[in-house]
This record gives structure tokens, sequence and C-alpha cells, in this order.
């Protein structure tokens, strides 16, 4: 399977983020939502089968632009890859349960290395093959997962921030490892001429509070996408969970080429405030807006978003305010594109 560009732009993703970046004109501002298993519903195939295959990985991303015509494609390993591959160290048996009941266990603990690691082999494969397949024509994506978030999938949410509280030295042990972990995996993604992605959604400050953010997370954020602009060449693109207000001022300290917004932060004062630093993406509700509703209220929303997100100096794209919900139809998606196409002109 090979993506095409979409009948109804003008411009291939690439020809109109090269535009965008060089102060050309260009067709219709970028979308990149959050669509979920959208792909694997358009291959017929199951999410397990697009988790364990990285052919199924890169099929499913290349249907969905041929259908949709957005602007990114993504790819693994995720928060999800990157815990695992950590957590068969020691639990081969129960991957969903956290491995870490006692910190003597980071004494053991190594960090995840990507270019020999049998978990991480064949997000590495798709990788590769997407970029094979389609960086001529759609910029590509390979998300990390976020440092706290991994954190939570080892120790759990609970504990883990009790832990640091009471245990603080041992959170950042454990975050050392992962961040160098990740990194691995930068180094090897570099390969294959894709970019880098974060999503961090534990770390939302209406979750761990903004003092803890300074102290376990910024620091850790700053130090990866500092690494992966200088790896790949290409700035971070980090998605926060929550109202994020309270930390905007460490998001501005981040190389990122946008800071994707949940749904329920204020759009019109991001663009004004935080779009002063920073590119900005955002915010269609995925649940209310994409997955509940018609035609007419996706269309509104979009038209919305873009007449708020446009007053963003550093630019702006539209896109989802989180994950677009499994049992989502279809033809919503193909609505959000068209209202994008027409008033995003």
């Amino acid at each position: 399977m090979k993506p095409e560009k979409h009948t109804a732009d003008r411009m291939t993703p690439v020809e109109r983020e090269y535009a965008i970046e060089h102060g050309l004109p260009f067709d219709r501002i970028p979308s990149t939502p959050f669509i979920g298993s959208m792909g694997c519903l358009l291959l017929g195939i199951t999410e397990d089968e697009c988790w364990n295959y990285a052919e199924y990985m890169v099929n499913s991303e290349i249907a969905a632009y041929n259908r949709f015509g957005f602007d990114r494609l993504n790819i693994g390993p995720n928060t999800k890859g990157i815990s695992t591959a950590l957590k068969l160290q020691f639990s081969p048996e129960n991957l969903n349960a956290p491995v870490i009941d006692d910190y003597k266990i980071l004494d053991v603990m190594e960090p995840v290395d990507a270019f020999g690691n049998p978990e991480l082999t064949r997000f590495m494969n798709a990788a590769e093959m997407i970029s094979e397949k389609a960086s001529d024509i759609v910029p590509i994506k390979a998300s990390i997962g976020g440092p706290f978030t991994i954190a939570s999938f080892l120790r759990g949410i609970e504990l883990l921030l009790r832990d640091c509280r009471r245990k603080p030295q041992e959170i950042h042990r454990l975050i050392r490892i992962i961040v160098e972990s990740q990194k691995s995996c930068v180094d090897r993604l570099s390969e294959y001429n894709v970019g880098i992605a974060m999503a961090d959604p534990v770390a939302n400050p209406a979750l761990i509070g903004p003092k803890l953010y300074e102290t376990f997370v910024f620091p850790y954020t700053k130090e990866l996408t500092d690494y992966i602009a200088e790896k790949t060449g290409k700035k971070v693109s980090l998605h926060m969970c929550g109202e994020t207000y309270r930390i905007w001022k460490y998001f501005a300290q981040y190389k990122v080429d946008e800071i994707s917004l949940d749904n329920v932060v204020d759009l019109e004062r991001a663009a004004k405030e935080l779009g002063e630093y920073v590119p900005i993406a955002g915010n269609v509700d995925p649940v209310n807006v994409i997955m509940r509703g018609t035609k007419e209220k996706i269309t509104e929303e979009v038209i919305s978003c873009i007449e708020k997100g446009k007053h963003a100096k550093k630019g702006y794209r539209i896109t989802s305010g989180c994950d677009i919900p499994n049992g989502t139809a279809i033809d919503k998606m193909d609505w959000f594109m068209e209202a994008v196409r027409k008033y995003g002109r």
C-alpha cells in the first residue's frame, strides 16, 4: 500500500509544511487529528494485529491518510512499547501489571537498547518501512511516550505520586533509566528520517501540580526535546492532557514544533499567550463533538477552533483535543476534514 495525495487538496502535506516553514502561500491549515483505531477499521484488522505486526502498523496509517488526507503519519513504540520493553526484564508473564514493588529493582534494571531489543524491533521495522513509502508525501512522527507516564506504567500512578514526596531520589533514578531508553529509541529512529512525538498525560498539572511538574517532568522533557532536535534535526510534537495553564512557562522552553492542547483548554487564550512562543495545535472535543456530534456540530467546532487558533503568532494546526474514541463512525472524520478544507484555506 502506498500513500497518494488526497484529491481534495492542492498540496501534499510535505509541500504544505515546506510552504508554511518558508513563508510561502499554502492551500489550507494543516490538520493532525488523533484518529485512534480508524486505520485498523479501514483495513479490517484488529488493534492487536496492528500492534503486533509492523506491516499492519504501516498499512493502517497509509490507509487512513489515503481516506482522510490529514498531515501526519504516526508510528510507535509509544509509552506502551517502551514500558513493555522495560517490564520484560522482570515480568514477562504479566505485562499489564506494574513491575516495581521494590526500588531495589533499579539496581539491576537496564535502559532499553533499541538497536537490539526484540520488543522494539517491529516498531523500528515499521518506521523504516513507512519512511521508505511515505516520507516524500507525508511527514512521519514516531511516538516515544513521556517519561513520567512511562514511570506510572512501571510503578502504578498512585504509588508513583506518593513516592514523588516520600522517595524522590528513587523516582529520579527510575526516570533516568526511562529517559536513556527513550534516547536509544531516538538514536535508532533518527536513521529513518522520521520526527519524534511525545505525550505525557500523567504529567498534567491537574493531577500532579506545577511543583512536581517542575521537579520530575520539566528537566527531563527539556533534556529530551533538546536531544531530539540535535539528533534528528527535527523538533518534537508534544501533547499534554488536562488544563495546562500553570505550566505554559515550561512549554515555552521546549524545542517543539507544536504543543497539542486538550479540549478543556481555552484555545483563544492559548493562541494569544502560549502561541507567542511555540506553535500550538488543538483542540476539537473528540467525544462530544467528533464521536457524538452531527456534521453541523463538527463543522461549527472546526470553524470555531480555526478562528481562535489562527491568531497564534508561531503557527497553528487543527486537531482533536485527545484521542478519538474507539467506535467513532469513520464518516465523522470525513466531515472533520471536509470542514478543515473548506474553512481553513
